[in-house]
């Protein structure tokens, strides 16, 4: 049996990386990617963009912080993780990449000051970004039980 747990994406940065901590010290970083999609219909070729949130950690979660900046361009491959806080009776998914799998792209941008979010999904990305340190609270390595049953 096999399972495809896999994402590709090719974007830009839409805000600076932030940096955070797991509850065991390991550092993270996050960052919004706004991927371009096109697609045919009857008017002809359209074109939208999707905002995928991407969690690194470690080494990789370090060499961001250093050379990522709001608007470079990046490709990164790796897997969707979900998790699920039964206490809270909430969940969710990050997105992260596989270890040495973000590939900067183009030359080195100079960091500007922090901005604020700006644009038509500002409420979805700031409600992420509140969001994101339950990420945080979830082990790095999860096996649903379900799973794990089985192993």
């Amino acid at each position: 049996m096999s399972f495809a747990n896999e994402f590709r994406i090719h974007g830009n940065l839409v805000n600076d990386v932030r940096r955070g901590r797991t509850g065991g010290g390991v550092t993270t970083a996050f960052y919004v990617v706004a991927v371009d999609h096109q697609f045919r219909t009857a008017e002809g070729i359209q074109s939208t963009t999707d905002f995928i949130p991407i969690t690194t950690y470690g080494k990789q979660a370090e060499s961001d912080l250093k050379y990522l900046a709001k608007g470079k361009e990046v490709a990164i491959r790796g897997r969707i993780r979900s998790w699920y806080d039964s206490v809270k009776n909430k969940g969710g998914f990050c997105f992260e990449p596989d270890p040495g799998c973000v590939r900067y792209i183009g030359a080195p941008i100079a960091r500007p000051a922090e901005a604020g979010l700006d644009g038509e999904h500002d409420a979805w990305l700031q409600s992420y970004a509140e969001n994101q340190h339950q990420f945080d609270d979830v082990p790095h390595i999860t096996r649903p039980a379900r799973i794990a049953a089985h192993a």
